[in-house]
This record gives C-alpha cells, structure tokens and sequence, in this order.
C-alpha cells in the first residue's frame, strides 16, 4: 500500500508538468501559424508594391529602374517564401528535429540574398554610368567615382564568392544526405 501511495503522489506531481508541456507546445503551433500567415501576407503586399512600382517608373519614362527594382523586390517575396516553408515544415511536423538537408532553405535565402545584392549593385552602376558625366579622353570627372567604383566592384566579388560558397555547400550536403540514405537502405 505504502508503495501504491508513492506511484498516485508521482502521478499528480507530474500532471501539471505534462499539462505545460501540453499547453507550451499549442502555444508554439500558435505562434507559428500566425508567424505564417503574416509571412504570407508580406509576401503578397511585396508582390502588390513591386507591380505598382515597376508601373510608376515605366510610365515615369524610367523603365531600367522600374525592371531593376521589380525583379529586386520578387528576390525578396523568395526569401519571405522560403522563410515561410521552414515555418510551414515545423507547423505540418510538428517537430524541429534539425537535420543537415534543413540547413538548405537558409542557404537558399542567402544565395537570394546575394544575388539581389548584386543585382541592386549591377543596377546602381549602370544607371549611374548613363547619368555620369564623362571628360572628352573617357575618365569620369570625379575621384569619389572611382572609389564607390571600387567599392562596388569588391562587393560584388564577395557576394559572388559568397553564392560559389553556398553551392558548394549545397553540392555537400547534398552528397552527405545521398550517402546517408543509400547506407540506410542496404
């Protein structure tokens, strides 16, 4: 009897201890949800703002800008979207159980993010050489030029070593994750 006593009062002790953990993780799926849904509508008012931009600049007779800026701004509903996927994986699983292949939307984000950051750069420099004034033997008229000129072109290499990085990254993991499952399988 004495021993039956001992089990009921571990029983009520741990009651409560599985009713938070219960209520934590609901409240977590909560959160993710709405997390999701506001991720989702970011995405939508991005896609509405980049239209609407790109429109005013083309009839503002600015229509390199409006493109450049319009296939920025989609670069960005990406990264939203890809963000949104690893917060809609955990909502279906219900679990965070990191794994190597998870590291790949991240990855996939940053490829984004770098290919919009030389896309902006390539932008910024071609539409300032059109607005850049030139002396008669073909060097720009200012110092500074030439300086934000190398600025840009350091950038653009590190950006550019960045996505090799990112695929090779990508070429890694993914060879680990095959090798993985062919030894699971025998």
């Amino acid at each position: 009897m004495g021993s039956r006593g001992v089990t009921d009062h571990n029983l009520s002790s741990e009651e409560p201890t599985c009713l938070a953990r219960s209520l934590v993780g609901r409240a977590e799926v909560v959160v993710y949800v709405m997390v999701a849904i506001l991720l989702l509508i970011a995405a939508v008012v991005t896609c509405c703002f980049a239209l609407v931009g790109a429109v005013q600049q083309f009839w503002s007779g600015k229509p390199l800008e409006g493109i450049f800026s319009f296939v920025n701004d989609l670069l960005l509903v990406l990264i939203i979207m890809e963000v949104l996927r690893t917060v809609a994986r955990f909502i279906r699983e219900n679990e965070f159980d990191i794994d190597v292949a998870d590291v790949i939307p991240f990855l996939v984000i940053g490829a984004i993010s770098a290919a919009r950051r030389i896309l902006a750069i390539g932008a910024k420099l071609s539409l300032g050489e059109a607005q850049q004034p030139v002396h008669p033997g073909g060097s720009l008229t200012s110092a500074g030029s030439w300086y934000r000129f190398d600025e840009a072109m350091i950038e653009l290499g590190v950006d550019a070593g960045l996505i090799l990085a990112i695929a090779l990254a990508v070429l890694i993991i993914h060879r680990y994750t095959l090798g993985r499952r062919s030894v699971e399988y025998k």
